[in-house]
């Protein structure tokens, strides 16, 4: 009984798909129908390369404009740290200056007071 049902409705399908086929390839209507199907499916496609290249294009455009905006961001960075090696270095060198000067200072006056320990000390 299962394989009776099974095939009925496997005998049901096949002339559906006959009845279809025959209509579209037989009949005058069947051949504008399914010459207006083939004509949407060619439009369809057409509009899908199209979008495709338009959209490909766009992308390429954003990839070149983000590759070019990190190149420059990449430069200005460099540019930024290399200003503030700069001005540090500068600084330190200012600082180092200053030190040596209050250094030599110092000594000279180490050497002053210690001249007049000595000529105090001669002049007892």
């Amino acid at each position: 009984m299962k394989n009776r049902n099974g095939l009925v409705a496997f005998a049901l399908l096949g002339l559906a798909v006959g009845t279809a086929a025959y209509y579209l390839l037989a009949t005058e209507d069947g051949k504008k129908t399914l010459d207006k199907a083939n004509s949407g499916i060619k439009d369809l496609t057409k509009s899908l390369k199209d979008i495709s290249k338009k959209e490909s294009k766009r992308a390429a455009k954003l990839a070149a404009k983000s590759k070019e905006e990190l190149e420059k961001l990449t430069a200005k960075a460099k540019d930024v740290s290399k200003d503030v090696i700069d001005k540090m270095s500068s600084k330190a060198s200012n600082w180092a200056q200053k030190a040596s000067e209050a250094a030599n200072d110092i000594t000279h006056q180490a050497e002053d007071i210690a001249d007049k320990a000595k000529s105090e000390i001669s002049k007892a």
